[in-house]
C-alpha cells in the first residue's frame, strides 16, 4: 500500500523538477541570444518621391513603376519570413528626372533620367550595459535595397563625377568576385578593427542584368597615363592664366607698400636701437622680390615641374603592352603634376598595402554605353542593384545568406525579361 502511493509523488517530483529546469534554462539564456532570436515586427514607413527643380514634370509614370517595386516588395518581405533579431521597416524611393548626385551623373554617363527603389530597413534588438533586457536600434544602419537603373547609388562606385578618361565617364569601383549567368557579385571585404576577424564582410552588391553585355568596362593603364598628358597641359594652362592674373601694376604697387610699411617700423622701433635692427632691415631688404620677380619665378617652377612630367609619363607609356593593358586602381591624387609625383603614382600602381583576403581591391572602370538603351524610359528595368550593407551586424549575415541562396533572386530577375 505504502510503495503504491510512493510511486505517484515520485513522479510528480520529477514532473516538477523538470519543468523547474526548463524554465531556468529559458530565463537564464544569455539576453544576445535571446534579442537574435526575438521575432521581428515589420511596419510600412512613407513612400519618398524627390523631383528636379529643372524638370519636376519628368515623364516617369508611377503607375508604370509601381507593378516593379511591388514584386521587390514582396521578394523581400518573402526573403525575411520568420525572420528575427531586427525590426522590419520597408518603403519606396521615387527619383524622378534627375535632380543633383547620383541621379545626375548616371544620366550624364547613361542618357537614362531618374531611378527607383525598393528599401527594407532592420532595426537591431540589442541588449547592453549588462542589463537583462532587450532594446529597439533608434536608427537603422542596415537595410537591403533594390535599386532599379541606377549604379552610382551605393557605394560600389566612388569618385563618381569626378574624373573623365578620353570623354568617359570613370569612376573607381570594387573588384568583381564572381559572375554566375546574368548575375555578377561584388563584396567589401575591409579589416578595420579586431572584431573584423567576425565581420569583415562590410557589403554586398549583387547586379543583375537583362543580357550577357557587361555593365562596366575596365580602363586600361594606357588610356590613362595618355589622359594624364592632357591633364597636365591643362593644369599648367590654367596656372599660366592665374599667375598672369596676378601679376598687376596694382599688386605691384601695393606690394612695394608693404615692404615701406615693413621698413618703416623696423626704423621706428621703441624697443631696440637701429644698429639692433639693422640685421632685421637687411634681410628683409635682400629677400623681398618684386612682383614680376614672383611671377617669373612662379612661371619657371611650372613650366619646369610640368615638363618633368610629361617626360615620366613619356617613360611608362613606353612600357610593355601587357603592363599597359592592366587596369589600376585609383587616380592621380596631388593637386599638381611633377615628375616626382606621377613617377611616385606609377610605382605604387602594383604596390598593396593588404592582401586581396583582407581588403576588397578596387580598379576604375565607366560604364558599357552598349548595355544601356537611352530611347527606353525609366520606368523600364534595364538593370537590377541589390545592395546589403552588413557592418558589424549578426542579423545581416542571415540577411546575405538568405539573400545569396541559389534561386533567391529568381524573382528579380524576371523583372527585366517581361
Amino acid at each position: 500500500m505504502k510503495k503504491s502511493t510512493m510511486l505517484p509523488l515520485l513522479r510528480n517530483s520529477l514532473l516538477t523538477l523538470f519543468y523547474l529546469f526548463i524554465m531556468q534554462a529559458c530565463f537564464s539564456q544569455d539576453c544576445n541570444t535571446r534579442a537574435a532570436n526575438k521575432p521581428s515586427e515589420s511596419v510600412r514607413f512613407q513612400d519618398v518621391y524627390s523631383r528636379s527643380y529643372e524638370d519636376p514634370k519628368a515623364n516617369i509614370s508611377i503607375a508604370k513603376i509601381k507593378p516593379q517595386l511591388t514584386t521587390a516588395e514582396n521578394w523581400i518581405k518573402g526573403i525575411l519570413k520568420n525572420f528575427t533579431g531586427a525590426k522590419l521597416a520597408y518603403s519606396n524611393d521615387y527619383f524622378f528626372d534627375y535632380a543633383s548626385g547620383f541621379t545626375e551623373h548616371f544620366f550624364k554617363a547613361t542618357g537614362i533620367k531618374g531611378c527607383y527603389t525598393s528599401k527594407m530597413r532592420f532595426y537591431a534588438y540589442y541588449c547592453y550595459e549588462n542589463r537583462n533586457e532587450i532594446f529597439t536600434e533608434g536608427e537603422s544602419g542596415s537595410f537591403a535595397a533594390v535599386y532599379f537603373n541606377n549604379v552610382f547609388f551605393s557605394p560600389l562606385c566612388t569618385d563618381v563625377g569626378v574624373f573623365t578618361i578620353n570623354g568617359k565617364y570613370t569612376f573607381v569601383m570594387f573588384e568583381k568576385n564572381r559572375t554566375e549567368g546574368k548575375f555578377d557579385y561584388y563584396e567589401q571585404i575591409a579589416m578595420s578593427n579586431v572584431y573584423d576577424t567576425i565581420y569583415k564582410s562590410k557589403h554586398d552588391f549583387i547586379i543583375i542584368r537583362n543580357s550577357d553585355q557587361p555593365v562596366f568596362l575596365p580602363i586600361t593603364r594606357k588610356e590613362y597615363l595618355q589622359q594624364l598628358l592632357k591633364d597636365v597641359d591643362d593644369y599648367k594652362n590654367r596656372e599660366m592664366a592665374s599667375a598672369k592674373l596676378a601679376y598687376t601694376p596694382a599688386a605691384e604697387a601695393a606690394n612695394k607698400a608693404n615692404l615701406d610699411d615693413q621698413l618703416k617700423r623696423i626704423d621706428n622701433s621703441k624697443t631696440s636701437s637701429p644698429e639692433q635692427m639693422a640685421p632685421y632691415r637687411k634681410r628683409l631688404i635682400e629677400t623681398w622680390e618684386t612682383e614680376r620677380q614672383k611671377f617669373d619665378k612662379h612661371i619657371a617652377r611650372i613650366e619646369k615641374e610640368t615638363t618633368e612630367a610629361k617626360e615620366v609619363l613619356q617613360e611608362y607609356l613606353k612600357k610593355p603592352q601587357e603592363w599597359l593593358s592592366l587596369s589600376f586602381s585609383g587616380f592621380y591624387g596631388y593637386s599638381s603634376y611633377t615628375g616626382k609625383g606621377i613617377r611616385e603614382y606609377v610605382d605604387k600602381l602594383d604596390v598593396f598595402t593588404y592582401a586581396k583576403e583582407d581588403e576588397t581591391r578596387t580598379y576604375v572602370a565607366s560604364l558599357n554605353p552598349a548595355y544601356f538603351n537611352k530611347s527606353l524610359s525609366a520606368d523600364v528595368p534595364q538593370l537590377i542593384l541589390v545592395h546589403l550593407p552588413k557592418g558589424s551586424y549578426p542579423h545581416m549575415q542571415k540577411v546575405a545568406k538568405l539573400i545569396k541562396q541559389p534561386g533567391a533572386l529568381t524573382p528579380l530577375e524576371a523583372l527585366l525579361n517581361r
